[in-house]
């Protein structure tokens, strides 16, 4: 019996730390409904074979190449970060059963701080130009297959932060472990078409022919078997705006994985990452009882799928403290913030470039260090939605809870607002806000509406319909209304005679 009290504690804070399983004495109070939930079809079928993660140092991934022809950049300088704060590498690798492999398709790093309790999550995108010791410039997401050792020493190479523990999990159960929490629904921030194949793991054998079946293939996930000559079964996720989507396991799979072809890529996956881990957490948060009953069948589904070297009795600490956070004590960061431009290289394709090294350490500080929502109480926030779309309350909702900010409570407008207005209740301009605010949500000094009151929230949000919640829109959008700089006249000296 100790035994197995052991085993579920550890699965159960895997399960937490990844977003999984979260739970909580009180239950954080959400929007009555959602909004409008657009419900995706759910997929049918039970995988039909495990794919078991291999060890804590697998072999190097064949598509790791180092690019030799780029200089090695100086190491950064260790980033300070608080006392006490536990850092933690929470990884998604894609080791596929036929072909192998241990790339990290996804990589976040979260530093807890059990004191306040808080947590803070940066995500690196996997297309990273990194140095990895011993190997030489490469994508980020190769690091890990060269060991946890090389991996570690690559963070601290190139981002400056000691990274303490991890927690890895395979994407087949992660799969599994959303199909048997009856699926999640997910605040998406940016419109997403992707149509990828009905099996995440199949690879084609002949690249020539990447629609059609050209050698007997069993899926891994339905045991299907797919016959030569035929098309490769396709899945198709389409969310056509900003708003709540329901999910099933391959979809939240496809949603946090999609990146070809996807406006935004790697750097949007990272964020959509981020919000299906906030929709799991909800998840456990809403129905906690539902939950402990589907735990038997979530610690099969992820037993052989979880590893992590964490010791048994960190294991029982953090899985109780894990029901002490709220939404608010978790704050999101993303590492294109520092700045990254795309380059394509010979031998690694299109990678990530981090254009000033410089300010690494100083965004890590900020990122990964326990900002003063965490630290104190949370800023509370109300929105109104005065657009046209019913879920872009939540979805405002949902960006401010990413800044650390706690929304008590999302309604609809009394009419159709043309810009996102502020109302600033707060009492005393010291430690305001309200800065963060203006740029979270692209809101200038003439909408912002001043109004003193001791209490209720500190703030309130109408989203108007200028409220613009896919970044890499906003982004476009930013960069167009930026003035053309003009042009310096060279003037030619006139000869004289």
């Amino acid at each position: 019996m100790c035994r197995i009290r052991l085993l579920l504690s550890a699965l159960y804070l895997a399960l937490t730390l990844t977003g999984h399983l979260v739970p909580r004495a009180q239950a954080q109070t959400r929007e009555s409904a959602f909004g409008s939930v657009q419900r995706l079809p759910m997929l049918n079928g039970e995988p039909a074979a495990t794919a078991v993660l291999g060890t804590s140092t697998p072999a190097p991934s064949e598509t790791s190449t180092p690019a030799d022809s780029e200089a090695l950049p100086p190491p950064v300088r260790a980033a300070r970060l608080p006392r006490g704060a536990m850092k933690i590498a929470l990884l998604g690798v894609d080791t596929r059963p036929r072909v192998g492999g241990a790339n990290t398709d996804v990589i976040l790093i979260a530093a807890l701080y059990p004191e306040l309790p808080a947590v803070s999550l940066v995500s690196i995108p996997r297309d990273t130009l990194v140095y990895i010791p011993e190997r030489g410039m490469a994508k980020v997401n190769t690091a890990f297959a060269r060991g946890w050792d090389t991996f570690r020493q690559t963070l601290r190479y190139n981002f400056g932060v000691d990274v303490d523990y991890y927690v890895v999990v395979n994407f087949f159960g992660f799969v599994r472990a959303v199909n048997a929490l009856g699926g999640v629904e997910v605040v998406a921030t940016c419109p997403l078409y992707h149509v990828f194949p009905a099996d995440p793991y199949y690879v084609p054998a002949d690249e020539t022919q990447p629609f059609t079946v050209t050698a007997p293939y069993t899926n891994t996930f339905t045991g299907e078997v797919w016959a030569v000559g035929q098309a490769v079964p396709t899945l198709t996720i389409n969310l056509p705006r900003p708003g709540v989507y329901r999910l099933n396991g391959l979809q939240a799979l496809a949603y946090v994985r999609a990146r070809t072809g996807v406006p935004g890529g790697d750097l949007d996956r990272t964020r959509r990452t981020q919000q299906l881990l906030r929709a799991l957490y909800r998840k456990a948060a809403a129905d906690p009882v539902t939950l402990l009953t589907r735990l038997p069948t979530l610690i099969t589904q992820l037993g052989a799928n979880v590893k992590t070297n964490l010791t048994i009795e960190q294991m029982l600490s953090l899985a109780q403290l894990a029901g002490k956070f709220d939404e608010a004590a978790i704050r999101s960061a993303y590492l294109d913030e520092v700045g990254m431009t795309s380059k394509t290289l010979p031998q690694l394709g299109s990678v990530l470039v981090i254009t000033d090294r410089d300010a690494v350490p100083r965004f890590v500080e900020r990122a990964l260090g326990a900002s003063a929502n965490q630290q104190v109480m949370p800023t509370t926030v109300e929105i109104w939605n005065g657009t046209r779309y019913a879920d872009f309350g939540v979805v405002a909702a949902a960006r401010l809870r990413e800044l650390g900010f706690a929304v008590v409570h999302v309604q609809p407008a009394e009419q159709v607002y043309s810009r996102t207005v502020i109302y600033d209740f707060t009492t005393s301009a010291k430690g305001s806000a309200l800065p963060q605010l203006q740029r979270a949500l692209g809101v200038s000094d003439e909408n912002i509406v001043r109004a003193p009151n001791p209490e209720g929230p500190r703030y309130r949000i109408i989203a108007g319909a200028d409220f613009e919640p896919c970044y890499w829109r906003a982004a476009r959008r930013a960069a167009a209304r930026s003035p053309t700089p003009t042009p310096t006249p060279h003037f030619t000296p006139t000869p004289q005679p």
